[in-house]
Order: structure tokens, then C-alpha cells, then sequence
């Protein structure tokens, strides 16, 4: 019987009052959301089984089939411990993760449409490296079964999901990227060019659709903020008044908004809530917030979500008498 999202609600509610689950709320791009009808999935957290500490996480689509099955030592946000599987709106296994205090460990299984195995990766937790040099590439399979990389070794195709083509393509010695790496993004119609020696990356460009090539030594960069992400927490809660009610007590919320490729900040999100004015307050300086350094992918910015928690009220230790 197909469970509408109403009707998992309504379930999910039910029995998380009896087992003192939690429930969350969150869009596609995994930023948080007050309210079940602005998601695209909802996360349930239940206490762990008898003899176990591990939180159950489980996550469904609007459709209220899964999406993921996992276990978490931490409630929000979730730090995988052991196997997490992962699954399509219509129900079909995508992949199979194995992770350790958050991060992927060991072997991970990922799975085409039809259900065939189209990579077997075995991942460490060297967190100063990069995803490339954590990873080592054992298996490379096309959709009908044929094997393009076999024990480490072969050529990899990397299939986009949504246009069905080839989005990126190397050679693989001994689990690890090797040579030169073609790509593309085909929405906007980049291609690129990386270059890779056991596994590190060391170099790239990229050309544009009206031909213009950009050079790089940095594959990916995050969204940084001039001073770092406290000076920018700080600019925000300058701007905010608590209630009288909030006052000397310890409040979070967590801040949500894009990061344009231009640098300008736009859509700020909040879930939680201090005042309709505090709250009106925050959004007003994230919308005037001075440009941030945008995400740069393959050598060009590019927009992205972003998010962090804010803490007000925290209580001040008054100072000692002498």
C-alpha cells in the first residue's frame, strides 16, 4: 500500500510520541526546514534497540517511501556509525555506505536503476586529504554488467544521472586516480581537464561554452566568509535583540541561505525561531551581508547552499570577587 506523506505523518507523529523519537524536516539540498509541507523528506531519529548505543536514523521522500536506513552515536545532525543504505523515490537500492564517527570507512557499494553494481569503492579516514586520495576505486561496472575497472585497475565512466551521459572519465592504477581526467558539466556546457599522480590532484583547467580557459590548483573550495564564519556569526548577531524572555538563556537556531557565484548572499532560511523582530532582524543582515568568496568548482564559482548554526544567550560566568 503506498504511504502518502500525510499518512506517514500522521504515523510518524503516533509513534514518535510512544517512543520519544524526533522528527526533521529538510529540502533536497540537505538545509533544514520548520514545517513537513516546505520538505522534500523528512528525518526520523528513535532510540537505540536494547544493547545497542546507536540512534536509529531513518529518512523518507514526500511519497513516504525510504530514502535512508542508518545508525548515528548523534541525534542531529547524524554521525553514521556502521552500514547506510540508501534508496531511490521509487524504491530501488542506491547504495550501500560504510562509515565510522561520521565518515566513510572501509568498503561502499553503489548501484545503477536496474539494480546492477556500478562501483565498489574502499574508503580511509585521513580527514586532511582529499575524497580522490581517500579513495581507492576496486570496482567499475557499466549497466549491463561488463567490468571497466577490475581489482583496482582499469578505466573509470562516471554516468550523470540525470542526462544519462558520460560526466567524467580516467584511468585507475592500484585503487588510485592516474593521468589526466576529462569532464563536464553539461547544464553549462564547461568541460574540464584534471590531471591526477597517485591519486592526488595536482593540477586543471577548464573551458567555457564561449571558449574561455581557466587554470586551477584548487579541484573544489567552500564558501568562505572574510575573517571566517565567526566574524560573520558575529555581524549577524550584532544586528539581533533578544526578547526579554531569551535573555541569560542559551538559544539555537540554525541559518540557512545561498551563496551566489558573484559572492552575494541571498534566501536566508531559519529554523528555530527567537522573536518575529529578532528573527526579521537576522534575515535583514544576512540580506546585507558583505559578498563572501563563492564555492569554486573545477577552476569557476558557482552558486551553492549554505548553513550553520547560530548560539544566542549563552549565559556569561560572572567574573570572581577578589
Amino acid at each position: 500500500m503506498k504511504l502518502t506523506l500525510s499518512a506517514l505523518l500522521i504515523f510518524v507523529t503516533t509513534f514518535c510520541s510512544a517512543q520519544m523519537k524526533q522528527v526533521f524536516y529538510f529540502k533536497n539540498n540537505g538545509m533544514p526546514v520548520n514545517v513537513a509541507d516546505s520538505s522534500d523528506y523528512i528525518r526520523v531519529v528513535t532510540p537505540p534497540d536494547s544493547a545497542s548505543t546507536l540512534f536509529n536514523v531513518a529518512e523518507y521522500y514526500r511519497n513516504g517511501k525510504v530514502k535512508l536506513m542508518a545508525r548515528s552515536t548523534t541525534i542531529t545532525p547524524p554521525t553514521f556509525e556502521g552500514q547506510c543504505i540508501t534508496y531511490s523515490p521509487e524504491g530501488k537500492r542506491q547504495a550501500v555506505l560504510s562509515y565510522a564517527d561520521g565518515v566513510l570507512l572501509g568498503n561502499s557499494y553503489i548501484f545503477y536503476p536496474n539494480g546492477k553494481l556500478y562501483l565498489m569503492f574502499n574508503s580511509d579516514t585521513v580527514r586532511t586529504r582529499s575524497f580522490e586520495e581517500n579513495t581507492r576505486i576496486l570496482t567499475c561496472m557499466d549497466s549491463t554488467g561488463k567490468e571497466l575497472v577490475t581489482e583496482g585497475n582499469g578505466h573509470y565512466i562516471a554516468y550523470d544521472a540525470v542526462t544519462h551521459t558520460i560526466s567524467e572519465e580516467g584511468d585507475i592504477k592500484d585503487g588510485k586516480h592516474v593521468g589526466e581526467w576529462r569532464g563536464n558539466y553539461p547544464a553549462e556546457k564547461v568541460t574540464y581537464n584534471d590531471t591526477y599522480q597517485d591519486g592526488k590532484f595536482i593540477s586543471g583547467y577548464c573551458t567555457t561554452a564561449t571558449g574561455v580557459k581557466y587554470t586551477y590548483t584548487n579541484k573544489n573550495q567552500t564558501p568562505e566568509f572574510t575573517g571566517g564564519t565567526p566574524t560573520f556569526i558575529a555581524l549577524v548577531k550584532k544586528k539581533v535583540k533578544l526578547p526579554a524572555t531569551l535573555k541569560g538563556k542559551a538559544t539555537q537556531i540554525f541559518l540557512s541561505f545561498t551563496v551566489m557565484k558573484d559572492g552575494k548572499v541571498t534566501n536566508p532560511t531559519l529554523l528555530g525561531s527567537l522573536s518575529p523582530e529578532a528573527d526579521k532582524a537576522i534575515m535583514a543582515a544576512v540580506n546585507t551581508s558583505p559578498a563572501w568568496k563563492p564555492r569554486i568548482q573545477n577552476g569557476l564559482p558557482v552558486d551553492t547552499s549554505w548553513g550553520m548554526p547560530i548560539n544566542f544567550g549563552a549565559v556569561t560566568p560572572a567574573a570572581k570577587s577578589k
